[in-house]
């Protein structure tokens, strides 16, 4: 799951509002209960903590929640922290909220004044307490949050570096150059017979394979149209040098189901390799059968009917993201202006100097109510949005039509790996034939 920490901020304030919020490293900026640039934000939580109950030299917070590379899309990361700042500061604490997209793994940033706007405690008083501290109650919800987004990590040890559920879903639907690379290396290592012949198989299909074991980055690969290249340790832990010999020794056994008959000079051990070879492709072809196959001519058509599916079901998938995306956005939004409402609610019924003085204390939460009622009035121009059940239920409806997609999906990736399996043991075998009577008309019948 995302890894989280907290950090106190005693003096650098303004300093740490202006890194957070530098345009060169925020793809996205979300202010809660303040406005402006770092220099007024800055201003508006002085203004605020002078208003408080406690002191102290703890100024304001830092929360740093960091992805690991591809984890998910910077738009993603940022709904995460925002759902973060919901469940952990549920509306009651000044905030800003950036994505970084600086570096490798995108990253949010998160200071929040110390000071409650309800009550004027602060964050310390209310949350960090002996038994429950604040850092260990702000893991909990990330990674509630992560789970909820389905970005929660997949660990094995073995690998590592945990793979996300997200990048699990982008792997199984083939939508990134990386999962693309990870399919053509996987092809390659099927049809190679040493660590040696991969590296030129990778050169002769097109992948600029760079191996030099002395360095720390071993090895790296990169496709034709691509401008940096793969480390093989960012592709996971299949994909490094020693896993790949390993693997090749692996399908080479399985090469090896379609024996070699010009081996053996004992023609009784030519007629055992010859039946044994034909029980294997027998049992190929009734892999064929199974997905309707009922000749290797059929194979291309088949294979790339498959692959025009899967586009399809990769652009469907793509679509109900966005509208997924949409509806969050539209949840965040009413849940936000549900929470700020009363405030509203209270400036309307006071009057005159009591309504001033109310202004004056509740600035922002008011700003807030004016700034997300602008929002969904955009949304819904008649002013009669739905509530959030209905928006969740909408949601989890797309949620499940994603579900059935995936579930085909999955279904055509495996039917895929089948009949390419099919494909590369009959060619072995059609190979291996001598242009004998009786050969090639086994070789006809299989055609």
């Amino acid at each position: 799951m995302a890894t989280t920490s907290i950090h106190p901020i005693r003096v650098t304030e303004a300093k740490s509002l202006k890194y957070i919020m530098n345009p060169d490293k925020a793809a996205y900026v979300t202010r809660y209960g303040c406005w402006g640039n770092a220099a007024e934000i800055f201003d508006e939580f002085s203004k605020l903590r002078s208003m408080g109950r406690n002191t102290g030299n703890v100024l304001s917070y830092h929360i740093i929640q960091s992805f690991a590379p591809n984890e998910a899309t910077a738009e993603q990361i940022h709904q995460a922290g925002l759902m973060l700042c919901d469940k952990l500061l549920q509306g009651k604490y000044q905030y800003v909220l950036t994505t970084h997209t600086d570096k490798d793994h995108i990253h949010n940033h998160i200071i929040f004044c110390k000071t409650n706007m309800e009550n004027y405690k602060t964050f310390g008083t209310l949350m960090d307490t002996k038994h429950n501290p604040a850092w260990k109650k702000i893991r909990q919800i990330s990674d509630e949050v992560c789970k909820e987004m389905g970005l929660s990590v997949v660990a094995y040890e073995e690998i590592g570096k945990g793979i996300s559920h997200y990048e699990w879903t982008k792997q199984q639907q083939g939508l990134s150059w990386k999962e693309k690379l990870r399919y053509e290396l996987d092809c390659i290592i099927l049809r190679s017979d040493t660590f040696e012949d991969f590296l030129e198989k990778c050169r002769l299909n097109g992948i600029e394979a760079v191996y030099k074991p002395e360095n720390t980055i071993s090895l790296k690969f990169r496709m034709q149209g691509q401008q940096r290249f793969a480390r093989a340790k960012t592709l996971g832990y299949y994909y490094l040098p020693e896993n790949i010999q390993r693997r090749i020794g692996q399908f080479s056994s399985h090469r090896k189901m379609i024996l070699d008959r010009d081996k053996f000079d004992n023609r009784g051990l030519q007629y055992w390799a010859d039946i044994q070879n034909m029980k294997n492709v027998a049992q190929m072809i009734n892999l064929l059968e199974s997905y309707n196959v009922h000749s290797t001519k059929e194979l291309k058509p088949t294979t790339m009917t498959i692959m025009a599916r899967r586009g399809m079901i990769t652009q469907s998938i793509e679509n109900l993201d966005e509208k997924i995306n949409d509806l969050s956005e539209q949840i965040e939004l009413v849940r936000q202006f549900q929470r700020v409402k009363p405030y509203h609610e209270k400036y309307k019924s006071l009057s005159g100097r009591r309504q001033k003085e109310y202004t004056k204390n509740n600035t922002s939460v008011l700003e807030k109510y004016r700034s997300v009622g602008s929002r969904l009035k955009l949304l819904y121009p008649d002013g009669r949005f739905p509530s959030e059940t209905v928006l969740d239920r909408q949601r989890q409806s797309l949620y499940e039509e994603r579900k059935k997609l995936y579930e085909e999906y999955r279904y055509l990736k495996k039917e895929y790996a089948d009949l390419e399996k099919a494909s590369q043991t009959i060619d072995d075998y059609l190979a291996n034939l001598r242009d004998e009577p009786e050969h090639m008309r086994k070789k006809g019948e299989l055609e």
